[in-house]
């Protein structure tokens, strides 16, 4: 019953008389076709669109359909102009605030140091304000020198909440890599690192979004 009252708005503005226009083949041509997309639940819920976007064209004189809903595959549709180099997705990862929750062999439950790291991912146009993707930055600051290379790591100690390590990189095959060196805790233990370095790194770990992120 929505759907139909959802076509019935959307078509009352095209039900008027059309004259008849005769094609080169005697057909007859007339009155419209509509097709129905079908929005996704999280967009209908926070009022961005309605249950049901309606679009209209002229009918074809060899077409014998008036009316279609569809559910669009958006990810699909994304993925074919992520590929045909018509849109960019960019990435933000950030920082939730909360921790993982580790379940012991006893059935309780630890909060560990690891924060739990949120992706954000927007699609923009590819256009001549972007750049095409394009970043005359890296060209002068990527040290890998070869496109085919991976873009090498800060050196430095980097942590995940749990195991702390060392940034490496094989020149052989142009990898950037992570060595562990030990535990969070024994890092938090060692007494040759100071005090206000250890109150920085938990500080960082609840609250600023991540150097390094590796998608699985």
């Amino acid at each position: 019953v929505r759907v139909e009252m959802a076509y019935d708005r959307a078509t009352s503005r095209f039900n008027q008389a059309l004259p008849e226009v005769s094609s080169s083949s005697g057909g007859k041509r007339g009155g419209y076709q509509f097709v129905g997309i079908v929005n996704s639940p999280r967009d209908v819920k926070a009022r961005k669109q309605e249950k049901v976007t309606w679009y209209a064209r002229p009918k074809p004189a060899d077409s014998k359909w008036s009316l279609r809903l569809v559910h669009a595959d958006r990810d699909a549709i994304l993925r074919d102009m992520f590929v045909n180099n018509k849109v960019d997705v960019y990435a933000e990862y950030v920082n939730t605030g909360k921790a993982v929750v580790e379940a012991l062999p006893d059935g309780t439950q630890k909060a560990t140091r690891q924060p739990i790291i949120e992706g954000r991912y927007t699609v923009k146009k590819r256009s001549w304000k972007n750049l095409w993707n394009f970043n005359p930055i890296h060209v002068f600051t990527d040290s890998s020198g070869m496109y085919w290379r991976e873009r090498r790591l800060t050196p430095g100690l980097y942590t995940d909440g749990k195991v702390v390590y060392e940034s490496a990189y094989r020149y052989t095959d142009g990898r950037a890599g992570m060595k562990p060196v030990s535990s969070l805790d024994a890092f938090l233990k060692s007494s040759t690192i100071k005090t206000d370095t250890k109150e920085n790194l938990l500080m960082r770990l609840k609250e600023d979004s991540p150097d390094v992120v590796v998608e699985e």
